[in-house]
């Protein structure tokens, strides 16, 4: 019986792709879709990988409509994301405003999903590339996931205050529930991946650090900010720019003082919140597939992808693109500490301090310290 588990894959990113254009896109939309043309091309990879999967549509025909499909989504979805910083473009007339930066994720998401879905279903994918298809499609799936809870978790505790507090809550509180949300949502897929998979508390590698661990947490700090240094240096002399995250470019545009805020929580939080889900689930669950690090490569991919919103309002392609792969250089020391060390709380202190640091930087850029 001719394979089509890539084809089954394709659905799933192709239904990704379909919800993208729920999303604002700064176009005119038709009914619960926001962008008609991100819909059209999702409808079109969704359909073409739905008959595939029935084998309803024969293997080369079938893969190539997907793939032409998937392939016109990551395009405009680039054009998309570099129109509002050129002014607007043919593709998205109307309104140079930035896209959300969610439809962007997920049509980026799905239409590179279905890309290489296509191409695995065309040319057959061998077992081990099968397999390490859909460690890397689970692993995107829990990955965006985690963004999904806490965007829902963030609308529930804004709507909360909304109720609780009279009028409309600051960008300060904003930024803090956006930081309690983060909790939330990682601690809501961590549950919900437990329950899935039957794990045990024990699956949960948070460890008092011994004098060694201590060791790696300094080494990793000294190893981020170093990183970080010689990426700047090097993008500096390539005039390549990279993109803000969206805490600077609030700070930036109202109360720096938010900044103060997130260096508490970046230890408390954000830190230990992001290192559970991309370290100690997706990490740790592509062992088996990939080795030890191969799993460290490929977790870190997916935390940049991760990303992605966080970057994409207001940034041009070749931003977006710089950042994310710096970021997937910082993810390899996080990586490389947890798989050494075997201690969650190794890469989350150091991604604690790393964020901290940081920051506590843009506070003093922005206000000069006063």
């Amino acid at each position: 019986m001719e394979d089509r588990s890539a084809a089954s894959v394709g659905v799933a990113v192709a239904a990704l792709a379909l919800a993208a254009a729920a999303f604002p896109w700064g176009t005119t939309g038709v009914g619960p879709f926001e962008n008609v043309v991100v819909a059209v091309l999702g409808g079109a990879a969704l359909g073409a990988f739905s008959l595939r999967r029935r084998d309803l549509l024969g293997r080369v025909p079938g893969s190539l409509a997907a793939g032409v499909a998937s392939l016109g989504i990551v395009g405009y979805a680039a054009v998309a994301v570099a129109a509002p910083v050129a002014g607007g473009s043919a593709l998205v007339a109307e309104a140079p405003s930035a896209p959300s930066p969610w439809g962007v994720g997920l049509a980026l998401l799905g239409g590179v999903g279905g890309v290489v879905a296509a191409y695995g279903d065309g040319r057959g994918f061998p077992d081990s590339l099968r397999r390490a298809a859909k460690a890397i499609s689970w692993s995107l799936a829990v990955g965006y996931a985690g963004l999904f809870a806490i965007a829902i978790w963030g609308s529930l505790l804004v709507g909360i205050a909304g109720g609780l507090m009279p009028g409309e809550p600051g960008s300060a509180m904003e930024l803090a529930l956006g930081a309690v949300a983060l909790g939330f949502g990682t601690g809501t897929v961590a549950l919900l991946y437990f329950q899935w998979t039957d794990k045990t508390v024990s699956y949960l590698d948070f460890r008092t650090p011994s004098l060694r661990d201590v060791g790696y947490v300094v080494g990793g700090v000294v190893a981020l900010f170093a990183l970080q240094a010689v990426v700047t240096v090097v993008l500096s002399e390539l005039g390549v720019r990279t993109a803000n995250h969206s805490i600077q470019q609030t700070a930036a545009n109202g109360d720096a003082s938010i900044l103060l805020l997130m260096i508490p929580a970046s230890w408390l939080i954000v830190g230990p919140g992001e290192e559970l889900l991309y370290r100690n689930i997706i990490q740790k669950d592509l062992y088996d597939t990939f080795g030890d690090w191969g799993a460290v490569l490929v977790g870190s991919a997916v935390f940049s992808l991760a990303h992605i919103p966080a970057y994409a309002t207001g940034a041009s392609v070749g931003a977006l693109v710089s950042t994310l792969a710096v970021i997937f250089g910082l993810s390899l020391v996080l990586g490389a500490t947890y798989l050494r060390t075997d201690n969650l709380t190794v890469p989350a202190l150091i991604h604690g301090t790393f964020d901290a640091v940081i920051f506590g930087a843009m506070y003093f850029q922005l206000t000069g310290g006063a």
